[in-house]
């Protein structure tokens, strides 16, 4: 689905999310986000009863924050086969008070194959690649389709507290020089049953289309 203006923000702002002071306490204070294999230990937890098929991550360098396009892409990178970009509204998407980050298939207009869909946990982590231990995470699992081809997070990060001279406990911002690093961790799952994480919605509306016929 491609985003615009009229982008549903109340379906795409499911996230859970923190920041260190939040949700760390003190020995788990010392992972920073460059240690991938450490952090995805901690937050991003494999589903119970689930076949990995393939997980992978990939580091966006952010130059330039505030000079960035409205809707911004980083380069495309390829995880189980599939392309994938993260898609990003350093001002914020359909409100102004958060960045606004999303992952999202990374084929070109019709290059991509039919019925296409990857069952994905994901994380994306925007990062102080000066000082790792300053970070943000949200975590989400997701069933990209041809029709949902991008998900994530609408109220990422909120522009006063990113670019506040300390971030949180720290003597620094997460956005420093105007740069920053965001990494995306991909997780696709099998999908034996063809239904993991599907919302049915083009079932229900057939079978409302029956329903009024």
């Amino acid at each position: 689905m491609a985003v615009d203006s009229d982008y549903d923000e109340r379906t795409h702002n499911m996230t859970q999310h923190s920041t260190p002071e939040e949700s760390m306490d003190e020995k788990e204070q010392t992972i920073h986000a460059d240690n991938f294999e450490a952090m995805q230990r901690r937050y991003m937890v494999a589903v119970p009863d689930q076949e990995v098929e393939v997980e992978s991550t990939f580091t966006w360098d952010i130059e330039g924050w505030r000079s960035l396009p409205r809707k911004s892409h980083s380069p495309v990178f390829e995880i189980g086969g599939r392309p994938w970009k993260i898609l990003f509204f350093p001002a914020g998407n359909n409100q102004v008070d958060s960045a606004s980050v999303y992952l999202e298939h990374g084929y070109e207009a019709g290059q991509m194959p039919q019925n296409w869909y990857a069952c994905v946990q994901f994380m994306l982590v925007l990062w102080n690649p000066n000082d790792p231990t300053i970070y943000i995470h949200s975590e989400a699992n997701h069933r990209f389709t041809t029709d949902e081809g991008d998900w994530g997070f609408t109220r990422y990060a909120e522009k006063n507290k990113i670019f506040a001279t300390r971030y949180a406990d720290k003597d620094r911002p997460l956005i420093e020089n105007d740069s920053a690093k965001m990494t995306a961790y991909v997780r696709i799952y099998k999908d034996p049953t063809g239904v993991l994480w599907h919302n049915f919605n083009k079932y229900i509306y057939c079978y409302q289309e029956i329903l009024t016929i």
